[in-house]
């Protein structure tokens, strides 16, 4: 088993999930499939458990979700386990929104099927275990009534994905307005980039990243890499980012970097 393919499927089938597409899922899902739910008491056993289950379902309920983080070990040429993690927003018809930190692990498998070798989840686990409202079954339609989380997940200008490899073997979709700056490390082999869901490790240098990616980083110092829609201001050597992180700023470069940050904003500005 490929476990990149099983990476990529994944994510796929996560993002159109909550999407509310759900066929991909029911597609992937193996005849002896274990499901956990996230909420207390949720286990299925079988396929066709499953499709009963969602069948009877019922919402008005949309999802926004986060950056995500994907690991993956494949210890055997028929298996691979990926285990994928995100912040994920629920936005109720009355205007709630209720986030949390959901975490699924997926063990793949391979079925012969007429004669090809197809791709199965054999065991799903959605891992935040709570408690769930007495009238709910599969989707916590009202789970706003009884707990209400942190700061939702809030749609951006660009919401597609890049993806980076991770220096630690994790695989990571990160949605490119929610980079707030990006930090040489390791003596300039990798990278770190600070996010508003956090900080990720990734494998490749900041002079890659500059040339890869000059739409939405710009430099401002040998080791640093910002993202204008982030910044709240620069002053005599320095930038300030929305997390209220100062960066410096080389005397040298300083009226060139301050110029072209201006440049952004304005040609931001007449695009919206």
């Amino acid at each position: 088993m490929n476990a990149k393919e099983m990476v990529d499927l994944t994510n796929d089938i996560v993002q159109r999930y909550y999407k509310n597409d759900l066929q991909p899922f029911f597609d992937h899902v193996d005849e002896r499939v274990l499901w956990y739910g996230p909420a207390k008491g949720q286990f299925l056993s079988g396929r066709n458990a499953v499709l009963e289950a969602w069948a009877g379902e019922k919402h008005s309920l949309t999802f926004s979700l986060g950056n995500i983080r994907l690991d993956h070990i494949s210890g055997h040429s028929s298996y691979c386990e990926v285990i994928m993690s995100f912040p994920v927003t629920t936005h109720y018809p009355k205007g709630d929104n209720v986030t949390m930190d959901q975490i699924i692990h997926i063990t793949w498998c391979e079925r012969k099927i007429e004669g090809n070798k197809v791709p199965r989840m054999l065991v799903v686990h959605i891992s935040d275990l709570y408690h769930k409202h007495k009238d709910d079954n599969i989707y916590p339609v009202h789970f706003n009534e009884i707990y209400k989380g942190y700061m939702p997940v809030t749609a951006t200008g660009n919401s597609k994905r890049i993806y980076f490899r991770g220096t630690d073997s994790g695989d990571l979709y990160l949605i490119p307005d929610t980079i707030i700056y990006v930090e040489s490390i390791d003596y300039g082999k990798h990278s770190m980039l600070y996010t508003t869901d956090g900080a990720f490790r990734t494998s490749v240098s900041i002079t890659v990243l500059e040339n890869k990616y000059p739409e939405f980083l710009l430099r401002c110092h040998k080791c640093h890499l910002v993202n204008p829609a982030h910044i709240l201001g620069v002053s005599r050597f320095k930038v300030t980012m929305s997390n209220k992180k100062e960066l410096p700023i080389p005397e040298k470069k300083y009226t060139a970097f301050r110029k072209a940050v201006h440049e952004r904003w304005e040609a931001t500005s007449s695009s919206s």
